[in-house]
């Protein structure tokens, strides 16, 4: 590593002749440690500065090319070594840990002189095409030899290209964090060229499409929270929901999660919402591209997470006139990890912004029977009930309000949804709080549209408007939301000022106060909200009033 600046000052002639071999040999080498200082080496080599077409000759001589696919095999296969050995590592000793660590370490530096290579080779080649459209725009004339020594470099570069990308993409979908993340920069950048081609009005390469097809399962592999984490054990029994004495806290749920437990989630959930930051950017990008292949992508993890449980029933009595309750975890869902249900989740949230602008008008298809399809089942989702899911379904059925003003009878599940068990009457505090801010929004745009529903959904809101009106906030945490929305508010924390349970009050008030609404209903309807709260005013100042008339006596 002591030689890695030395590297990049030599001539390319004496590094090819003299290191390069060298470096071959170690690569191979039984010590993980002269690997990784071979590889390190090998990316300072590529990573020399050097013109375009000196670069695609110096990775050509390298003949590293031709093994990169055998490379990004064995970054998949070590991965799933590495993940087995953390396993055996967790109840085994420091060695074993050590071990593994020494293994992760190997492998980012493997997939780091991937991402390099396939990087110095994209910049050339855009630099090579430059250099050729500059002339041409220019109407300078280029000689023969200079012009077929461009045509050249550029075809070699193309050549070049394509085979790492095949073997960046082969490794981008191990979803490994180490490997994965490594290549997403370079990943961004091939799609960002195939968007310009588009934008130029050029064809796609013949295998771009393919290519699309494994970022988006790359992303959907790097994005998904880990398995065995500290989300793991969360039931959605985190918390007291929206007060300390909560009564929509199930009582079939397990015993509350330890103040330790709940933070290392929560830091957990931070640390998954910063990386998927980029992955998220690269599926929109994607997306703008191949938007039906996007589509289908996420149509089928969707349908997949659907497929392990059984839609369940409204929930609530009176939205559509039935009288049924909501159905608890199937055979089929008992088991299902919590992951593959919010990715395919979030998947869903986040493509409505790479969509086109008419991808949500009425009869478009897609992307509006996609959103009904969660709507409708999500009730029935399997691992509905973990606190991350029920976060990204609200959230979800927020963003896409619109297919809601268009599609009227689906209005019912969502409701369902909102003041059942899985939003305002969800035992964790951070669901619960949350539906109360999101269900503000939701009354904002539907506000027509629910009219029908006004009755029944005071109804059901009063038992959280009296939980809300006269416990404090619960104690000893903080509500956090999902972060998916740009600039989106971050829910307080609960020992702040600011009570964002509150929120339920402004969406009854967006409910009551529509002109439409004839006066004798509201003059009913806040009746029957305000008396039971009245009353509990009442009892709760009687004693003190005993107590004056007792000493004034």
């Amino acid at each position: 590593s002591t030689a890695a600046p030395l590297i990049r000052v030599l001539p390319s002639s004496l590094v090819l002749c003299r290191f390069i071999p060298l470096l071959s040999e170690l690569m191979d080498s039984p010590s993980p440690s002269l690997r990784g200082a071979a590889t390190d080496m090998l990316t300072e080599v590529v990573s020399k500065r050097m013109e375009p077409t000196a670069k695609i000759n110096l990775v050509q001589e390298l003949k590293v090319v031709e093994s990169c696919e055998r490379l990004s095999s064995n970054l998949v296969a070590a991965a799933g070594a590495s993940k087995a050995a953390a396993g055996t590592a967790n109840s085994g000793g420091n060695s074993s840990s050590s071990t593994v660590n020494q293994d992760d370490e190997l492998l980012a530096k493997y997939a780091k002189l991937l991402a390099t290579l396939a990087g110095e080779v994209m910049d050339a080649l855009k630099r090579v095409e430059n250099v050729v459209i500059s002339f041409n725009v220019t109407g300078l004339g280029v000689d023969d030899d200079a012009s077929r020594e461009a045509t050249l470099a550029a075809q070699a570069a193309n050549s070049l290209l394509e085979s790492l990308t095949r073997a960046a993409l082969t490794a981008f979908c191990s979803g490994v964090d180490t490997i994965s993340m490594p290549l997403v920069p370079f990943i961004s950048a091939y799609v960002a060229r195939l968007r310009a081609l588009v934008k130029r009005g050029q064809a796609l390469p013949s295998g771009a499409q393919l290519h699309l097809q494994a970022v988006l399962e790359g992303v959907a592999a790097a994005a998904r929270y880990p398995e065995d984490g500290a989300n793991e054990a969360e039931d959605g029994s985190t918390g007291p929901g929206l007060g300390n004495n909560s009564s929509s806290t199930s009582s079939n749920s397990r015993a509350r999660l330890s103040d330790a437990e709940v933070l290392a989630a929560r830091e957990e959930q931070w640390e998954v919402e910063e990386r998927r930051k980029e992955l998220l950017v690269l599926l929109k990008n994607a997306a703008k591209l191949a938007f039906p292949e996007a589509l289908n992508f996420v149509a089928s993890k969707l349908q997949a997470a659907l497929s392990g449980g059984v839609s369940g029933a409204n929930g609530l009595t009176g939205f559509d006139g039935s009288s049924s309750v909501s159905k608890g975890p199937t055979a089929a869902s008992v088991g299902l990890r919590f992951q593959d249900t919010e990715v395919a989740v979030t998947l869903l949230y986040e493509l409505g912004e790479g969509a086109p602008e008419d991808a949500l008008k009425a009869g478009s298809g897609g992307l509006v029977q996609l959103v009904l399809l969660l709507v409708t089942q999500g009730q029935g989702l399997p691992a509905g009930q973990h606190r991350l899911v029920a976060l990204a379904v609200l959230e979800t059925c927020v963003r896409y309000c619109r297919v809601l003003q268009q599609e009227q009878s689906a209005i019912p599940a969502v409701l369902s949804l909102f003041l059942g068990p899985k939003g305002l009457g969800h035992p964790s505090t951070d669901v619960a709080t949350r539906a109360c801010y999101l269900l503000s929004r939701l009354v904002k745009t539907l506000r027509a549209n629910l009219r029908p529903y006004i009755d029944e959904m005071l109804r059901q809101l009063q038992p959280y408007l009296q939980i809300v009106a006269t416990q404090p906030p619960p104690a000893g945490g903080t509500a956090v939301g999902t972060g998916r929305e740009a600039g989106s508010k971050a829910l307080a924390p609960v020992t702040a000022l600011v009570d964002d349970r509150l929120y339920v009050f402004e969406a009854v008030g967006l409910l009551l106060g529509q002109e439409e609404l004839p006066a004798q209903q509201q003059l009913a309807a806040l009746n029957s909200l305000l008396q039971p709260l009245m009353q509990q005013i009442k009892t709760n100042l009687q004693p003190a009033a005993v107590e004056q008339q007792g000493g004034g006596g």
